[in-house]
């Protein structure tokens, strides 16, 4: 894949489109030296940015919890990221949002820094996330040795770049030992999430998926309680320590990027794809979400 540095096309930088190339900042910014940087995941169905207003908002929130205001509004943003996408003639894509601390001062204080944003897309090639058959074969995942921290101890709630380092760590060693990623556990030893997406296991035809104490509040989470709620599937929110993993007959990972991603293996459980009825409704469901053949309101 073409490193994103040799890319071409435009970028929404600071209000303005600007050639790839031209999309730089400094190597002295605050948000590369004190993760004062926030940021969002959005894919593109049929050339239509989905849940673009939900992302919007939340990347608000995300600032909010760093101590710093967007200098766009969310109407603004919201149009910069229409105009990126009919630029880059993308049906089937990603766009990626960031916000960030400028280079004003280099110190862990910032109250006077300059606040930066940019949104780019991209068409997304296959098996960008996962194999190409994993919906079919499913992927494995093992338990980390890092936990997502405490939100007395972190700001867990903002999708923060400072946030993921952890979940870079834990995928390298995962992929090294032969999994597709690996599921973080919370400062008490449940389940949280994998490194990028919230889980979920089925058990007896129903739903049960950890808090979001220790992670952010996904929106394709959310989707999939919605889904749950139509159809009729049970789901239980609460603490699950890993022993549940043996409990259950089936999971699987969600988020933008992955969407409903079956989950063939967790450490030494594994789970068989076929005949999981509630796994196939929720696929189904989000599917028809993304498609536009269905409409949903999400909470």
């Amino acid at each position: 894949m073409l490193p994103f540095d040799q890319r071409t096309g435009k970028i929404w930088y600071d209000g303005t489109l600007v050639d790839w190339a031209d999309a730089r900042l400094h190597v002295l910014s605050h948000g590369l030296h004190y993760a004062s940087s926030i940021f969002e995941g959005i894919r593109v169905y049929g050339g239509t940015p989905f849940l673009l207003k939900e992302h919007i908002a939340r990347l608000g929130s995300s600032a909010r919890v760093l101590d710093f205001a967007l200098e766009y509004g969310d109407d603004e943003l919201y149009e910069a990221t229409l105009a990126v996408v009919a630029e880059a003639g993308i049906t089937e894509g990603y766009v990626r949002m960031n916000a960030w601390r400028g280079s004003e001062i280099i110190q862990t204080a910032a109250l006077k820094t300059s606040i930066h944003t940019s949104v780019a897309a991209w068409e997304l090639p296959e098996g960008y996330y996962a194999a190409a058959d994993a919906l079919e074969k499913g992927i494995s995942l093992v338990t980390g040795r890092y936990r997502r921290p405490s939100p007395e101890f972190a700001p867990v709630k903002s999708k923060a770049a400072g946030n993921y380092m952890i979940g870079t760590v834990s995928k390298n060693e995962a992929l090294r030992a032969g999994f597709d990623d690996a599921l973080l556990l919370d400062d008490r030893g449940n389940f949280v999430e994998a490194t990028g997406a919230h889980l979920f296991f089925t058990k007896d035809g129903a739903l049960h998926t950890p808090t979001t104490r220790c992670t952010i509040e996904g929106l394709t989470r959310a989707c999939v309680l919605a889904i749950a709620e139509r159809e009729g599937i049970d789901c239980t929110v609460g603490d699950l320590p890993p022993e549940f993993a043996g409990e259950a007959d089936g999971a699987f990972l969600c988020g933008t990027a992955c969407e409903i991603l079956p989950v063939a293996r967790i450490d030494d459980h594994y789970y068989a794809l076929g005949g999981n009825d509630v796994l196939r409704r929720i696929v189904t469901g989000y599917r028809e979400l993304t498609e536009g053949r269905a409409e949903m309101r999400i909470r």
